[in-house]
């Protein structure tokens, strides 16, 4: 299983963590999901972090069309916080993201899943095709 983000999603991502580098920000991850792969073609920033109400969250789906795939946020969630996760976010997709002053941007995915409890199984960050110039 891996993700593949557009050039797009990772233009956003990257110009949210230069915007408000130290600030904690959330949203939605938009696409598809195909086979192990998860199409991630758009964000949505979401000023109530990466979670919204149960309400929200389904609205917001509807709005979207279904194409709700995942979660972002910035910085890194104790490893506690991972029971915290809402009913919803079973079998989505998580990305925790840094800014990195020096490895530009660092993105961590995995894919929400329970068994007793939630966590968070760390999954691959597909490679990204070099540039024609």
């Amino acid at each position: 299983m891996d993700v593949y983000l557009s050039d797009e999603a990772w233009q956003h991502l990257r110009a949210q963590a230069l915007e408000i580098p130290r600030r904690k920000t959330g949203g939605l991850l938009l696409g598809h999901r195909r086979g192990g792969r998860f199409f991630v073609e758009r964000i949505y920033p979401c000023p109530f972090g990466p979670f919204p109400s149960a309400r929200k969250y389904w609205a917001l789906n509807g709005l979207f069309e279904g194409k709700i795939i995942g979660f972002y946020s910035s910085g890194r969630r104790p490893g506690s916080a991972a029971e915290k996760f809402p009913p919803f976010a079973y079998n989505k997709l998580y990305v925790e993201v840094d800014h990195h002053p020096k490895k530009d941007l660092v993105l961590r995915p995995a894919v929400i899943e329970y068994s007793d409890s939630f966590h968070l199984v760390p999954v691959a960050l597909a490679a990204r095709p070099k540039r024609r110039r």
